[in-house]
């Protein structure tokens, strides 16, 4: 749908590109108003987002109906809205001889960063708009984000009722971060957790400013940092998955399956959310070699393509599901019957480990198989590969890093190894 008159064109569409967006059906894109006359133009951000998936792109509205975006009817009334009073606009100037693009993209932008009708009155409370940006983004969001997401709502409901306040965009200073991380350290939070709490603090406020519903830069400042520290994470030698792989687990389905499932992780170098949940369409054919083909879904914006060799081991795996993948389980349970797993393999190697909890600096040492997580599969893969003197990037052709730096974050060795591997690697020869 677009509306003509006097060679005026008025119509919606997505910011980024149909084809890039067709990568990730569920990505979202911010929906903007298009406006031509006489061959000049403008657009402008309606502050609204939308995945290509839920946007009807012949009506120029978001689609209605069965598992349609939150507020998808007021997204659409504000849309007309704003159609109309640009045209109205428009008329106007039309009618006075006096047109002026340049005069009306700032009348339609006053429109939509001042009009109440597309703000919620209670927009200008933090948490309020948390939730609503919360609400918006689920189905597009990962259930793992989703969860952080929440929690960091809830960590602001508590810090609000400690403090007895109502945070509002203006309340947001180096003085409330200050604050806000002190309170974190008192509740005997991880300095990472910390870290991934003011991350997703600083996403919903540059969606505030993307909005307009805020021009409180502060949250960009330097000093309104991510803390963050890099904590022993572990990764299982050769030894550890074979002895994780032969453990008999037949009478367990559910801690078998788990340990399956990080296996086929193991074996293909990949994140969770790529390992868990693999199909049999997964399983390609090139040129006599069978495959797995994965679109990783953390760079699937940039189309990155895996192929992996199915190997005796990853066929192993294959064999116990009748040629198929283990199913996909939820990733609360992988990780519980993970961790079951490693200790009925007897991985039980003492390990300290040291991080910042509550300000202060924490050594613990307990049992190894505490320690694995899904992650530990792809660093494990990466580890291993490289201490057998495999070519970097060799290796990053099937983990599908991106640079060396980059992947060298997941090499998890001390320094003697790193020496041993690269004399062994030849660098003498």
């Amino acid at each position: 749908m677009q509306v003509k008159n006097n060679n005026a064109v008025v119509r919606f569409g997505l910011k980024d590109s149909y084809t890039e967006l067709s990568k990730n059906l569920k990505k979202e894109s911010l929906i903007m108003l298009y406006f031509s006359s006489h061959g000049k133009r403008f657009k402008k951000s309606t502050g609204f987002k939308c995945s290509i998936k839920l946007w009807d792109r012949d009506k120029q509205r978001v689609k209605t109906g069965k598992g349609m975006l939150s507020g998808a009817y007021k997204i659409n009334n504000i849309l007309n809205e704003l159609e109309k009073s640009t045209l109205d606009e428009y008329y106007k100037m039309i009618e006075n001889s006096n047109l002026n693009l340049a005069e009306l993209s700032e009348r339609v932008g006053r429109k939509i960063s001042g009009d109440s009708h597309f703000k919620d009155e209670n927009d200008q409370y933090l948490i309020n708009f948390c939730n609503r940006v919360l609400e918006s983004k689920k189905g597009s969001i990962s259930k793992t984000t989703e969860r952080s997401y929440q929690q960091t709502i809830n960590l602001l409901e508590r810090y609000s009722k400690k403090y007895g306040i109502e945070l509002t965009f203006d309340d947001i200073d180096m003085r409330f971060y200050r604050q806000f991380c002190g309170y974190m350290e008192l509740e005997n939070y991880a300095l990472n957790s910390i870290g991934k709490h003011i991350k997703n603090l600083k996403t919903f406020l540059n969606e505030a400013l993307t909005l307009n519903l805020t021009s409180n830069l502060v949250f960009k400042n330097k000093a309104f940092c991510v803390p963050k520290e890099q904590v022993n994470e572990i990764y299982l030698t050769e030894d550890e998955i074979i002895k994780l792989a032969d453990s008999d687990l037949s009478e367990l389905p559910l801690r078998q399956q788990a340990r399956d499932i990080f296996l086929s992780g193991y074996y293909t170098g990949q994140r969770v959310s790529d390992y868990n949940g693999l199909t049999e369409k997964n399983l390609v054919e090139i040129q006599g070699k069978k495959l797995i083909q994965i679109r990783q879904k953390k760079t699937r914006k940039h189309g990155n393509i895996v192929q992996i060799p199915v190997t005796k081991k990853i066929q192993s795996v294959l064999n116990r599901y009748d040629g198929k993948f283990p199913p996909k389980m939820s990733e609360p349970v992988l990780r519980k019957e993970l961790k079951k797993a490693a200790q009925k393999a007897g991985l039980k190697e003492s390990v300290s480990i040291e991080k910042t909890v509550g300000g202060e600096v924490v050594t613990q040492t307990v049992p190894k198989y505490k320690l694995v997580k899904t992650h530990t599969a792809r660093r494990s893969f990466c580890t291993n590969y490289y201490l057998n003197g495999k070519p970097v990037q060799q290796i990053m052709l099937f983990s599908g890093h991106k640079t060396e730096r980059e992947f060298l974050k997941y090499v998890r060795i001390q320094k003697q190894q790193e020496v041993l591997a690269v004399i062994e690697a030849g660098f003498f020869h």
